[in-house]
């Protein structure tokens, strides 16, 4: 097998973050900046993109497309691996398995064109997209191969991708715990740790959901000043915004809400990781329990499910401070009715607020549009200030 002959040199790269590093090569791209002969380089959740050195205003004009970015962009030197092909690593990927086909004397008729081209890095692990290597053409190859043979293909996808684990999406769990049903193509176990913001995360990738799309929200959430401030997270999973808040917000404490016990572990391994521990509380099971246990103690509630957290909204009131406080809620919305449920989400706090005997007045401080859910939905989180 043809190895890629790759080394190493210096140029100038933008570090933008992972979740809009498509958009911005793009750009890129089209303004014949992007320098091709250099592979991009993660670095923690960013990536550096190279750019060639007619770069002057390049970081204005991003900021101004990308607004909500604009404070993360950054224009700096780096030493990248230079690729003497100019392949991407998705093209690397597409050369490894193309010498594997020819290795073992497999036909590609095609099968080099249903391969991905996009997948998702977490730590040591990438994750492939649900549809990769399950059409008919490649299940009809895999029966012809021994599992020696299927293994070499996973390594070598590893090694184009400078990875240890190889998995496969596989739709969320309908379940309570909305479980991980993530499928491992290649590794012993599914546990990966990575940095985020200068966050610790520690999870099993087969057990537990992790969304890279939402690093905008953790970079947002954690960059409020709650000093001194006492927070309930409602769902606090393997801790998104728990140990942000907790580590880059500097809030007094955190009482986590977790139903699923593999979230548990993970948001536990985290907070010691982060030397956070003696600033959480971590409440086990249903927080339609624990919630009215934590009534009148908190300057925040985070509310952080999707689709929809309405079912807590009247519980979260209840666990404000009696001079209010605040309410993060995450929300799928469509796009055209955001306004609306904008307006409809307050005149229902305001109605649940009476219920509980508070002359509480709501004001909307923010209304962040963290990405899109689906087509037409968008993933948004409303900042709600109550006195």
């Amino acid at each position: 097998m043809s190895d890629i002959d790759v080394t190493n040199g210096k140029t100038m790269v933008i570090l933008v973050p992972l979740d809009k590093s498509d958009e911005v090569k793009t750009v890129l791209i089209d303004k014949k900046i992007y320098q091709n002969m250099f592979r991009p380089k993660r670095i923690s959740n960013n990536l550096a993109l190279p750019i060639k050195n007619n770069y002057q205003g390049l970081h204005q004009e991003l900021s101004i497309l990308f607004p909500e970015i604009s404070s993360d962009l950054e224009i700096i030197e780096k030493t990248l691996e230079i690729n003497k092909l100019g392949l991407s690593p998705a093209d690397l990927v597409k050369e490894k398995i193309k010498s594997w086909l020819q290795e073992n004397n497999f036909q590609s008729n095609g099968l080099l064109d249903k391969i991905p081209k996009k997948w998702e890095l977490l730590g040591d692990l990438v994750l492939l997209p649900s549809t990769s290597f399950i059409d008919d053409e490649w299940q009809a190859l895999f029966s012809k191969c021994d599992r020696e043979q299927i293994e070499s293909l996973w390594k070598l996808i590893c090694q184009s991708l400078k990875v240890e684990k190889l998995g496969r999406q596989q739709p969320i769990s309908n379940d309570v715990i909305r479980s991980s049903q993530v499928e491992l193509l290649l590794g012993n176990e599914g546990w990966v740790e990575l940095i985020d913001h200068g966050v610790h995360f520690g999870f099993d990738a087969t057990k537990v959901m992790y969304s890279s799309g939402n690093v905008t929200e953790r970079h947002r959430i954690g960059n409020i000043n709650m000093e001194g401030e006492v927070i309930v997270d409602a769902f606090a999973g393997i801790g998104y915004y728990s140990l942000p808040i907790l580590v880059r917000s500097k809030a007094k404490h955190v009482h986590a809400c977790e139903i699923n016990p593999n979230s548990i572990k993970a948001l536990t391994w985290g907070a010691k990781k982060n030397c956070v521990e003696d600033r959480i509380t971590i409440h086990e099971g249903d927080n339609k329990l624990s919630l009215p246990k934590l009534e009148g103690i908190a300057d925040r509630c985070h509310l952080g499910l999707l689709p929809s957290s309405e079912s807590i909204w009247f519980e979260a009131l209840k666990c404000l401070k009696k001079d209010g406080g605040w309410l993060h809620i995450h929300m799928n919305v469509p796009e055209e009715k955001i306004k609306l449920w904008s307006k409809e989400t307050i005149s229902k706090l305001e109605k649940m607020s009476k219920q509980i005997n508070k002359n509480w007045k709501f004001t909307i401080s923010n209304l962040e549009k963290v990405k899109w859910y689906a087509p037409y939905i968008r993933h948004v989180v409303l900042d709600v200030e109550i006195k």
